[in-house]
């Protein structure tokens, strides 16, 4: 008996390390250009915080949420919140923009 509640327990804590090792692709620093060439910055903390800089020498923080393929970004220095696709290939961030009005992101590499 005591040996099926010791593998019972060693299982339930493997699950509960699996469970708890999601990681967040975006945390990090991320620097490159948008579609138009102005030099942004974006860097993802973990939790939810963003900060945004460009070569303009706006500097903004806001905060982030994830969800599937879509990251929502608000930054103080925007007017509203953008959402917008990303995919991430070869340490290169791409973030496109799903309305008509705000920037895309093709090349930021991650630093």
């Amino acid at each position: 008996m005591k040996k099926y509640l010791l593998s019972l327990v060693l299982v339930l804590g493997v699950f509960l390390l699996v469970g708890c090792g999601k990681s967040n692709a975006l945390v990090g620093t991320w620097e490159g250009s948008t579609t138009d060439g102005l030099k942004s910055t974006f860097v993802f903390k973990s939790g939810d915080k963003v900060e945004y800089s460009n070569e303009f020498g706006i500097n903004s923080k806001g905060t982030y949420k994830i969800k599937d393929d879509t990251v929502t970004i608000n930054l103080e220095a925007w007017d509203n919140e953008k959402v917008y696709k990303f995919s991430i290939n070869n340490n290169t961030l791409k973030l496109s923009a799903t309305d008509n009005y705000s920037p895309s992101y093709n090349n930021l590499k991650k630093k």
